[in-house]
């Protein structure tokens, strides 16, 4: 703010009186006499003097009225530039935090846009996610009820089988009841037969047992009739060793040889004979067993087969009915589960698609409202650019008339004015003008409990860089980075990146995560490529910590932007013509324009350099 610092004009004033002369002045006793040209001049002298000294006077007096005056209006002036710094003072810091209100405002606003916006992507997505949802359930209930009415046809068809099935089974019951009478019977015929092959067995043991007596006295007789032969031969040899006749010898044994095979073949006949006759008889009444065998086990057999197929044949439709009623109950229950599910699900849908209509809904108010204060701002920043191109009208047009240069000189020096025959009183002003400029910039504070530390995080977002300060190898396998804007920042608002699980850092070494699109090559272990993603900077604050596999923080760097404003002022004189009729008003008219002016340095409206125009 510029500030007018008027210095008083001092004026010494010397005021010498004369005594009046006596020369005029008749005593009492002395007689009158004619006033003398010298007399009437002196006289005249006189009241000229007078004149002159009243007139001296009065100037004094208004001198010195003009002084108190001037001491008065100085007094006024400087409680007035105090009362107007103060007033410049407070605006201005109202003003800044309006304005610096008006900011954060603006940027929650449009941070809560942005949000707002992604959101109702979010929503939108998820409204057509959930719409797909419910066609491809509405499918799969269509699907489903088809199917169920396949499966009551089914069911129909089955019921139909089953009723046919337990028709036949009945009927099967009747014949096996009846087949189980004559397997009675014909199991009483078994027992019988089998009684009649326990004597026919007896039988042909018996039998079996006087074939082999009669072999064994065939046998015997045939070794006693060729004993008896041969004893015989033997007398017949001595016979007819005593009768010395070759052709008796000849004839006898030849007779000998008939008679002997006479008696071998009656002998073989008759064993032939009993073998035949044993033989018939074993087999005849073996083969009347068997046959009796045969029938009395024929029937049974038939009927036991017959039976065991009916049985197996009842059992497997018994199996098939069970399972297919377990089939239609399951598949009754499936159908049941189904339509409530979807019954279910379409409820859950319509209330999820009620409240996602709300929330879009009060989305839009918010939008609305959001739009409305935009336009309420938008038209507040309006007026404010029409009141401050009125302050720059205002000014322009009091320096055009003034004659003011609109370029500060830094280094020119304060000076006075003094005018001739000046009817008000000069004051000598000067301008302070100051200069506002700030920078900023990251502070950032880091802390690690193991072996690696962060050593820099770039504030455009483009690498975060790794420093391993140990003298040992560190396996950051499955590690993971992250980079939030805040400490209360959830899991979904970071962006992360996660390190190959093979990953080792070498012994103090430096390993930078780049930003993908940053035209940086992959090479591991040194440089990190992120693929597809990026680290998202924050212009006030930005977090870093190190994760490790275990999901512990091992390390942590923490930036904050710091701003600092410098201030510096110069001074400069005011050299406006026509001073004697730039009274106090003026002064303080314009200086209040001039501050009033000043207060928005820091607004980017369409004036490059506010304090410069000063």
């Amino acid at each position: 703010m510029a500030t007018v610092t008027p210095s008083k004009s001092r004026r010494s004033t010397r005021t010498e009186e004369e005594s009046p002369s006596t020369s005029g002045v008749t005593s009492p006793g002395r007689r009158a006499r004619a006033a003398s040209p010298a007399r009437i001049t002196r006289q005249e002298e006189k009241t000229q003097l007078q004149n002159l000294n009243d007139r001296l006077a009065a100037y004094i007096d208004r001198i010195r009225n003009l002084e108190t005056e001037n001491n008065r209006l100085l007094v006024q002036v400087r409680s007035t530039e105090e009362t107007v710094s103060r007033e410049v003072s407070s605006v201005k810091s109202m003003y800044e935090n309006e304005l610096e209100d008006a900011r954060r405002v603006l940027d929650d606003t449009a941070k809560e846009k942005a949000r707002l916006q992604i959101e109702n992507g979010k929503l939108k997505a998820d409204a057509d996610e959930w719409k797909s949802k419910y066609s491809k359930r509405d499918r799969e209930a269509k699907d489903a009820e088809n199917s169920a009415q396949k499966l009551q046809k089914e069911n129909n068809d089955l019921q139909a089988r089953t009723s046919d099935a337990e028709a036949a089974r009945k009927a099967l019951d009747t014949e096996v009841n009846k087949l189980k009478g004559e397997l009675a019977n014909l199991e009483r015929q078994l027992a019988h037969a089998k009684k009649q092959l326990e004597d026919e067995t007896l039988l042909r043991v018996d039998l079996q047992n006087r074939l082999q007596s009669t072999k064994e006295d065939l046998q015997f007789k045939t070794q006693m009739f060729e004993q008896q032969l041969t004893e015989r031969t033997v007398t017949t040899s001595k016979e007819y060793d005593e009768v010395d006749a070759s052709n008796i010898r000849e004839e006898y044994e030849s007779k000998m040889q008939e008679a002997l095979q006479e008696m071998r073949e009656q002998h073989d006949r008759q064993l032939q004979e009993v073998r035949g006759e044993v033989e018939t008889i074993y087999e005849r009444q073996v083969g009347s067993l068997k046959s009796a065998l045969n029938r009395s086990m024929s029937g049974p057999t038939a009927s036991t087969d017959e039976i065991k197929i009916t049985r197996k044949r009842i059992d497997e439709m018994s199996s098939e009915l069970t399972k297919l009623k377990k089939e239609n109950a399951a598949l009754e229950a499936q159908v049941s589960n189904l339509q409530s599910q979807l019954t279910r699900e379409q409820e859950e849908f319509e209330e999820r698609l009620t409240m996602k209509d709300q929330e879009i809904a009060d989305l839009h108010a918010t939008i609305e409202e959001q739009s409305q204060e935009y336009a309420d701002i938008l038209e507040v920043k309006i007026k404010l650019d029409n009141e401050i191109a009125t302050y720059r009208k205002l000014l322009e047009t009091e320096e055009e008339r003034l004659n003011m240069s609109q370029t500060s000189s830094p280094g020119s020096t304060p000076g006075s004015r003094r005018g001739h025959k000046r009817k008000r009183v000069a004051l000598a002003e000067q301008v302070q003008e100051f200069e506002s400029h700030s920078t900023s910039g990251f502070s950032s504070q880091s802390s690690s409990s193991g072996n690696i530390n962060i050593e820099e995080i770039d504030s455009d977002g483009k690498f975060i860089k790794l420093h391993n300060e140990s003298d040992e190898d560190v396996a950051v396998g499955s590690w993971q980075l992250q980079l939030r804007h805040s400490e209360a920042d959830d899991a979904e608002s970071k962006a992360h990146y996660k390190f190959h699980r093979s990953l080792q850092m070498k012994a103090h070494t430096f390993c930078t995560v780049w930003s993908s699109g940053t035209g940086q090559t992959h090479s591991p272990p040194s440089d990190l490529v992120m693929k597809g993603s990026k680290w998202v900077p924050n212009k006030d604050a930005m977090v870093c910590v190190l994760i490790n596999s275990d999901g512990e923080e091992v390390a942590r760097r923490a930036m904050t932007k710091k701003v600092q404003r410098f201030t510096t002022s110069t001074y400069r004189p005011l050299s406006e013509p026509g001073a004697e009729d730039y009274h106090e008003e003026g002064v303080l008219k314009h200086l209040a324009d001039r501050a009033i002016f000043c207060v928005y340095p820091d607004l980017n409206f369409s004036c490059p350099d506010p304090c410069s125009v000063l």
